[in-house]
């Protein structure tokens, strides 16, 4: 008799807990079966919002910045001759500023001169620009073919020596510090980079 009492019991607290559990599942199912709200629309934006602007960069003075050439061996940095060859020099800066030389590596290291740049486009050119400055120890210049009456705008030296060359190449820098990493470079040594710092 207790022990059917017992089986009674058990069987009232089983179908308890499945009657709550039946509750529990139904109102789950009911509450996923309703529709979904719609999503929210996004917003039509007001005319003359979100169209890019490019803004222009202020042009860099060369006659207030020194170009800084990084390599292995040590920088060598330089002065712009921007009253003499002002187009030569916003090139250079240009070049730098793109990173054109980074990475490149001397191509020619010769008793007179080294020379880095031919990586670029052989095919561009600038005007030459002629001043004052003679081709001298420490004076930075753009290459060009011999007899050539336009410079490649990429290509550049740098004197170790007074090079004898003819009057037509541009010379729009001179070397104010590292003169001794200029007479150390070898072909094959790189640039790690040419960046533009203000003069200090």
């Amino acid at each position: 008799m207790l022990r059917q009492q017992r089986n009674k019991q058990h069987q009232f607290f089983a179908s308890a807990a499945l009657t709550v559990l039946a509750t529990l599942f139904a109102t789950f199912v009911l509450s996923c079966a309703q529709e979904d709200k719609p999503a929210p629309v996004p917003r039509a934006r007001r005319a003359g919002t979100g169209t890019a602007q490019t803004v222009a960069k202020p042009e860099i003075n060369p006659a207030m910045v020194v170009a800084v050439i990084e390599t292995a061996k040590g920088t060598i940095e330089f002065e712009f001759l921007a009253a003499e060859a002002p187009e030569t020099s916003k090139n250079f800066i240009k070049n730098a500023q793109v990173m054109y030389y980074k990475g490149e590596k001397f191509n020619r290291a010769e008793e007179l001169l080294i020379q880095a740049g031919s990586r670029l486009a052989a095919g561009d050119t600038l005007p030459i620009e002629n001043g004052s400055q003679e081709m001298s120890r420490g004076v930075v210049a753009m290459a060009k073919e011999e007899g050539a009456s336009v410079s490649y705008a990429s290509e550049f030296f740098i004197c170790r020596g007074d090079a004898i060359l003819d009057s037509d190449y541009t010379i729009f820098g001179s070397i104010t510090s590292g003169m001794e990493v200029v007479d150390s470079i070898n072909v094959g040594d790189a640039i790690t980079n040419i960046t533009i710092r203000d003069k200090e």
